[in-house]
Parts: C-alpha cells; structure tokens; sequence
C-alpha cells in the first residue's frame, strides 16, 4: 500500500474544492485517480457526473440491505461468522498457539471482537493488545482509540511498534494496525475446525 505525502493530500483537496475534475486533479499531482477519488469523497461537488456517481453509488451498496430486515445473530451463527473472518485473517495453528487477530480497519476489528463474545466464552482477561504505529503517531490517542473501540483495558496493551514510514509518507486515516492476541489454543483450534468443516462443504466433503 503507497502512503503519501500530507501536502499532496491537502493540494488534492483544495483542487477539488475549487472544482477542478479528478482527471484535472490527477494530471495537476500525478497521483492515480482512483487515489484522489478517496481522498476527496467527502467533498460534495455540483458536478454531475460526481452526483451522478455518488447515487449509483449508493443504490450498489444498498441493494442489498433488505437481507438484514429484522435480521439477529444467536451464539451459533456468530461462531460460524467469526470463524470465518478469522480464516480470512487470523494467525493459524501451529504458527500461533493463540487466537490472534490483525488489521488497520478500526470497523473490522469491532465486528471481530463483538462476533467473538457473543459466539464464545470469553474470559477477558486473557486479551492483550499490540499496536503497530508510524512515527508520526500520537501513541496514547491512538491507544485509547482502540482501547475504547475494542472494551479493552489499556492495562492490557503491549508496547506499541513504531516504524518510520519511507519517504514521509501518510495514509489518509491510518490508526494504526492493530493485532489482538487470546491467550486459549483450544479456542483456536475450535474457530478453525468451523471454518474447516464449513470448506468442505463446498469442495464436495458434505452438501
């Protein structure tokens, strides 16, 4: 993932606040427009064809919606949710012998820990929490955001890993990557043993 720097992130901001295109915008930085696009979603344009996008936009992302209509998750259903996201991103027996979590995206991490109290257990003492943060971090606001987000006591965060990004450069909204380890090798054989059986039923092992 490329980071850039603050100024051109301002600059392309500014430009689209004056009304320039992302295309005008693009040539104006040399930044990929889909780039730009990220940076400057939130600034309303009269444009049309930004209008225009921003409806499509939500009538894509909408469509869907419907399914959750009085839609409620049990214990079970959980497990099965949870299992699933940690197969896509959790650190996998023998390489870990807890159940460990990372990712920078602040609504990912709510929606794992949540999956797991609700589908699990859990004896919250056994958490404990790693930040990876560039430099140009403010580690105790970055420690209470994801203290406060998680429910997890700062009592309970390791010390922080700091780096230094390459050539200065910032991801618009970076918080930081955050690891969350649990402490129960049972527990993590138990998330991928569901995530193992539900595999198969699409390789033609049980449906």
């Amino acid at each position: 993932m490329k980071f850039y720097d603050k100024e051109i992130v301002k600059k392309a901001r500014e430009a689209r606040k004056d009304g320039l295109s992302l295309r005008a915008i693009e040539k104006l930085i040399n930044v990929p427009n889909s780039t730009i696009s990220k940076w400057v979603r939130d600034i309303k344009s009269t444009n049309y064809f930004y209008k225009n996008a921003r409806i499509q936009e939500k009538k894509h992302k909408d469509k869907e919606h419907p399914l959750f209509n009085n839609y409620s998750v049990n214990k079970y259903q959980a497990r099965i949710f949870l299992s699933l996201l940690y197969w896509c991103e959790g650190s996998k027996y023998p390489s870990s012998n807890c159940v460990a979590f990372s990712n920078s995206d602040s609504s990912m991490m709510k929606t794992y820990i949540k999956l797991l109290r609700k589908g699990f257990d859990i004896d919250e003492k056994k958490f404990r929490v790693r930040l990876q943060l560039h430099s140009t971090h403010n580690e105790a606001k970055e420690s209470n955001h994801w203290s406060k987000l998680l429910k997890i006591s700062l009592d309970q965060f390791g010390k922080s890993t700091i780096t230094i990004p390459k050539n200065k450069r910032k991801r618009l909204d970076y918080r930081g990557t955050c690891t969350i380890k649990y402490y129960d090798v049972k527990l993590l054989l138990n998330i991928m043993g569901i995530y193992e059986q539900f595999g198969k039923m699409f390789q033609g092992g049980i449906a």
